[in-house]
């Protein structure tokens, strides 16, 4: 409960000083949907929103936790029509970013545990996904999804498996 409450006031600060810090995508995995409402008043199940030029979220809530199970990252738009949200500068904490090359990537984060082209859902995101796969022995359950459009990240996900 207090860690909730921290987080919370943690994004309401971030959003009350038009997001100066920046605010990662494992924070918001951790925020609860309820708090989530306070940034993103028409979340439910899924929201996609605009954050800033050329940066979109996508959120998709579970239902049984009322957490979000992936977050997304993205350069482009990840739906029909992204709602404009709040200015954000929502960043990657092992330190993907948008634009970066695939170069750029493996020196940060690594070679990835597999490298693949997109499934057809998520060609949305870039044509190659690279995935970087947590395990429960490492201790950790989040996985980090890195895409690449032209050799380029074009979005950056934080998962959970279902």
């Amino acid at each position: 409960m207090r860690g909730s409450l921290k987080l919370l006031s943690l994004l309401l600060v971030a959003f009350a000083a038009n997001a100066a810090d920046p605010l990662y995508l494992d924070q918001l995995m951790e925020t609860p949907a309820s708090a989530l409402h306070s940034m993103f008043p028409d979340l439910k199940k899924e929201g996609c929103y605009q954050i800033a030029e050329s940066r979109y979220l996508l959120m998709t809530i579970e239902k049984k936790d009322q957490k979000p199970w992936r977050i997304v990252l993205a350069s482009a738009p990840p739906c029909k029509r992204a709602e404009i949200g709040p200015q954000l500068d929502v960043r990657e904490r092992a330190g993907a970013e948008l634009g970066q090359s695939q170069l750029e990537v493996i020196q940060k984060m690594g070679r990835p545990e597999t490298a693949l082209p997109s499934d057809q859902e998520m060609k949305k995101f870039g044509d190659m996904e690279y995935f970087y796969v947590c395990r429960v022995s490492e201790g950790c359950a989040r996985h980090t999804s890195v895409f690449m459009k032209g050799g380029f990240v074009s979005a950056v996900a934080e998962w959970y498996s279902q």
